[in-house]
């Protein structure tokens, strides 16, 4: 009989080990596949949130006073071309979610009231080629504005109401959303889309600033340089339009809260495959030293040390395979089903993670196949009558 077969019919006549094998190697791979694969939802969750603490990176026209501009509350009367956007961008600048603004303070004037206020126009968010992700501002429809929550309740603009317009500097334009109230100086603003902006204040190709988000990572690891250092040289490269501000709080906040986040994952990652190794040694290790009385009994009747060893190979082989089949689908589709619950920002868009199923996979039976050898291996090579009988 072939060794196989053998495999097949030693299986089904100790079924209810076979079983237990299976369940163990189930739980075991099931457990460090939720989560690997939630690990990966968790680093783009992170990495959302962090981009959502905000731009840390302000591109102002290279004359502005920034005294005064700090002084008004950000704001200022200068402008540059937009062609410093694109400069940037062919440039590949440590940078990325590029928001060109355009600003000024102009009369909103409601039905029942007027008042000066902060007229914004932004683009949706640039990204730098090579450094592609999910838009950081979306487009504000054209011809239509976005106001913020103080201002709307200084208009007398309700949010339920869909039909409100107001007049900007003599214009109209219908109030596309109320935002909600968020605590900046953005609640007292009104927001468009660039060009309408442009063409509203008669600066055509014109923006008042750029903000973005830095990535000086790989520069800085690169060459060592602090991270205002990098991108000061870059921009003495790209351009003399424009001078450089950067949120340095802002900065180091996202930077040591991805940091920390990492060497976290890392370290847990690091013990589950070490819990891996170590459960499927385990596993595959005791199951053939308790069964140091059926190797002498194989001896006994002929079967030589490989072929002993083969049996016991393929028994793990099997077993392994088929607990991990189980084990990698549940605990996919169990990080799938709690994708949404575990992460807000991220979790609508969350995917299986498959390749890392299959490494889980491999691993724990390559593990599972060798734990399996070589103890049977050594059993085999000792005197049958050493053996049968024995109690472990």
């Amino acid at each position: 009989m072939n060794p196989f077969t053998l495999t097949i019919q030693e299986i089904f006549h100790r079924k209810n080990s076979s079983l237990l094998t299976v369940l163990l190697v189930a739980v075991i791979t099931g457990t460090i596949t939720f989560f690997v694969v939630n690990s990966k939802g968790f680093e783009k969750e992170i990495g959302r949130n962090v981009r959502d603490i905000g731009s840390n990176i302000v591109i102002l026209p290279a004359d502005v006073d920034q005294f005064a501009y700090h002084q008004q509350g950000g704001i200022n009367e200068e402008t540059m071309p937009y062609a410093v956007v694109d400069q940037l961008v062919e440039f590949r600048a440590s940078l990325n979610h590029l928001i060109p603004m355009l600003e000024r303070n102009a009369q909103c004037q409601s039905e029942n009231e007027t008042v000066e206020a902060r007229v914004v126009g932004l683009s949706a968010s640039i990204p730098v080629p090579g450094r592609p992700k999910a838009p950081m501002q979306k487009a504000i429809a054209k011809g239509k504005v976005q106001i913020g929550s103080a201002l709307a309740m200084r208009l007398k603009i309700s949010r339920e109401n869909k039909n409100a317009t107001i007049s900007i500097s003599g214009k109209s334009f219908p109030v596309d959303r109320v935002n909600r109230g968020n605590g900046t100086w953005q609640d007292s603003a009104v927001f468009m889309e660039l060009h309408s902006a442009q063409e509203l204040f008669g600066l055509p190709d014109q923006v008042s600033r750029i903000e973005a988000i830095e990535c000086t990572q790989e520069k800085c690891e690169e060459t060592g340089l602090q991270s205002d250092v990098v991108l000061t040289n870059e921009f003495a490269r790209i351009t003399d339009q424009a001078a450089l501000l950067r949120r340095e709080q802002m900065a180091s906040a996202r930077l040591n809260v991805r940091a920390l986040s990492q060497q976290n994952l890392a370290l847990l990652k690091n013990l589950m495959w070490t819990f891996l190794a170590c459960s499927m040694i385990a596993l595959a290790t005791l199951n053939t030293i308790q069964r140091q009385p059926e190797i002498g009994v194989l001896q006994s009747v002929g079967f030589g040390q490989m072929k002993v060893a083969t049996l016991f190979v393929l028994r793990s082989l099997i077993l392994g395979v088929f607990g991990c089949i189980i084990g990698i689908g549940v605990g996919s589709l169990g990080s799938l089903w709690q994708s949404k619950q575990l992460f807000a920002a991220t979790g609508k868009k969350f995917a299986i993670d498959w390749n890392a199923g299959l490494t889980i996979g491999l691993v724990a039976i390559a593990l599972s196949v060798m734990a399996s050898a070589i103890p049977a291996l050594w059993s085999a090579s000792q005197h049958p009558a050493d053996l049968i009988g024995k109690e472990n």
